[in-house]
């Protein structure tokens, strides 16, 4: 469905964390560069890739938006970078990517992908994890760092995004910014309907042209054009069945549940970002109690690949301190 697009986008793309670099080596065993391998999580086989290990850091999980995105276009953009100076971890959640799917196509709940994540750091033997997500990633990774606060060392949320209904009625407005004659008159006759918001939402995105996404997406077209390039090179695809499961059950409460979270957090939104990502931030921004929020003027929903020097010094700094 052409209106999963954007967090599949966020998932085959993507933005990436790092690990810290304590005084002394961080107890950990993943120490073993390159191969992909299968990790049995909870049953399901899940994709899973270490890089970086020479540099003996806490590893940095990276988690990947959607819901059901990959990793195929962040490990080949932004990826090598933050490699260059920490343990990375790229895992695909169960049913994304290069991960095998539940037999059950409900079986995609938020508690379960958390429970998932839990059981890669316990596979991996790591005591603590820093986790950088990336869109739906970074609500995912902030709802592990709430069931599981002693377990990540720092956080790191890029273009972070509750796909609430607030936050559809965002992405609307968005694509309305954006659009010329024929889509504005279009996105103002679906809003005149009298369906749910969800289909309002679902009308609009499937009234977009892939022009239009890319611009919806990116501040940059060259960017955008390269984006989609590794997305069609990575011949993986977004089933839509964790984003069916997520919009039935999503309850809205990302910030509420966010509250007094005292995890070291970097937020990192784009100014340009239409995709809610800019409007999370700054409400996340504004509960968790160590955080800090960078802003990138020139980037949208992936301030990863639009500001790529940026971000990889801005993930070093913040977990390493230098």
């Amino acid at each position: 469905m052409k209106y999963f697009y954007s967090l599949l986008l966020v998932a085959v793309l993507f933005s990436c964390g790092r690990p810290v670099a304590n005084s002394q080596a961080p107890e950990s065993s993943v120490q073993t560069n390159g191969g992909e391998r299968y990790y049995t999580l909870n049953g399901i086989r899940h994709w899973v890739k270490v890089k970086g290990s020479q540099n003996s850091t806490t590893p940095i999980v990276v988690v990947h938006g959607g819901p059901g995105g990959n990793h195929y276009n962040f490990e080949r953009t932004i990826g090598p970078k933050i490699e260059s100076f920490a343990t990375v971890v790229y895992y695909e959640q169960r049913g994304s990517g290069r991960s095998e799917a539940p037999q059950d196509p409900n079986d995609y709940l938020l508690p379960t992908l958390i429970s998932d994540l839990e059981q890669l750091r316990v596979t991996l033997g790591v005591q603590k994890m820093t986790l950088l997500g990336y869109s739906f990633g970074a609500e995912l990774a902030l709802r592990y760092a709430i069931a599981h606060p002693e377990r990540v060392e720092k956080l790191i949320l890029s273009s972070p995004a509750e796909l609430s209904k607030a936050n559809m009625l965002v992405q609307i407005q968005g694509f309305y910014a954006i659009g010329d004659s024929t889509l504005k008159a279009g996105i103002e006759q679906i809003l005149k309907d009298t369906t749910s918001i969800e289909a309002k939402y679902g009308k609009v995105w499937n009234l977009s042209s892939s022009e239009v996404v890319d611009r919806f997406l990116f501040l940059q077209p060259e960017l955008a054009e390269r984006n989609r390039q590794l997305w069609q090179e990575s011949n993986l695809k977004n089933t839509g069945l964790m984003a069916k499961v997520y919009i039935k059950n999503n309850k809205a409460d990302l910030v509420e549940k966010a509250t007094g979270v005292k995890t070291p957090t970097l937020i990192i939104s784009g100014v340009h970002d239409k995709n809610g990502g800019l409007h999370t931030g700054l409400a996340l921004k504004q509960v968790l109690a160590n955080s800090i929020i960078k802003l990138y003027e020139n980037s949208a929903h992936f301030p990863d690949m639009e500001e790529e020097d940026r971000f990889a010094t801005d993930v070093r700094i913040f977990t390493q301190g230098k």
